[in-house]
Formats: C-alpha cells, sequence, structure tokens
C-alpha cells in the first residue's frame, strides 16, 4: 500500500467527529475580535482567536480546528499569505476549511485563488456569519493520520 500524507489517507470522516474542536476567529482588531467570538458562541460555534497570522500558524500546528475565519488585513503576515501556508500544513489542520473576512469585496477573487474555502464582507451580519459557518463545517473532513 502506498503512503499518503494524513489528509489524503482515510476516506472521508463525519463532521460529527469534529463537533467537539472549536472553530479558530484571526482578527487583529480587538472589538471586531470580541464581538465575532460572541457571536459564534451565541450561534453554536465555540471559538479561540488569535490576534495575527502568525499566531495562527503557531495554532493550528498545535490544536485541530473546526473552521478558520481569518481577516486579510492583519499587522505582519496578512489573511491571503497565511491562508497559503495553512494549505501546507500538515496534521490535523491540512484540511481545515477558511472563510477569509475583509471589507472590501475586491478582496474576494484573491481570497479564492488562495485556496479560501468562504468569504464574507464586513460588517458581517450574524446570518451571514451563520450561514458560512454552517458551510464550513460541512465540507468532508478526513481523519488525520494516527
Amino acid at each position: 500500500m502506498a503512503s499518503h500524507s494524513s489528509c489524503e489517507q482515510s476516506a472521508a470522516t463525519s463532521v460529527d467527529a469534529y463537533a467537539s474542536e472549536p472553530g479558530l476567529l484571526v482578527e487583529d482588531n480587538v472589538l471586531v475580535q470580541q464581538s465575532l467570538v460572541h457571536a459564534l458562541e451565541v450561534i453554536g460555534f465555540p471559538a479561540k482567536f488569535a490576534s495575527d497570522g502568525e499566531q495562527a500558524l503557531a495554532m493550528l500546528q498545535q490544536t485541530p480546528y473546526r473552521f478558520v475565519l481569518m481577516d486579510v488585513q492583519m499587522p505582519g503576515i496578512n489573511g491571503i499569505d497565511a491562508l497559503a501556508k495553512i494549505r501546507q500544513l500538515e496534521g490535523p489542520n491540512c484540511d481545515v476549511p477558511v472563510a477569509i473576512m475583509s471589507g472590501n469585496d475586491s478582496e474576494r477573487a484573491a481570497a479564492t485563488a488562495a485556496g479560501a474555502d468562504g468569504f464574507l464582507t464586513k460588517p458581517i451580519a450574524v446570518s451571514d456569519l451563520g450561514k458560512t459557518v454552517q458551510e464550513l463545517i460541512a465540507r468532508a473532513r478526513r481523519e488525520p493520520a494516527k
């Protein structure tokens, strides 16, 4: 049997296997961060947060996450560049679904080209947030190699 990466090794696993994992919100604006984490909690999708792309990448290398919501404009590594690095990860987050958030809808094409699974335009309505997260977690996930 040929060896495969952890993202290719097993058949798609039920999203329920990941139901206990939080999401990851990557946002540098503290007020936006607090309001989105609260909104996610209220609609049933608890999330941890990172303040920038570097912190998010470190967190993604240590802990499995159900989804990632990432701002584009952040200090240091921006959301599009961080997404490209996420897509190169190995382990439990190699196929984590990621939605990019931006106040500028013109960044949608760059987000899609970088491998984003969704896009949210700021300001974000709670209904749009819920719909996007539901779409992200509905994507098939693969169980990492043991």
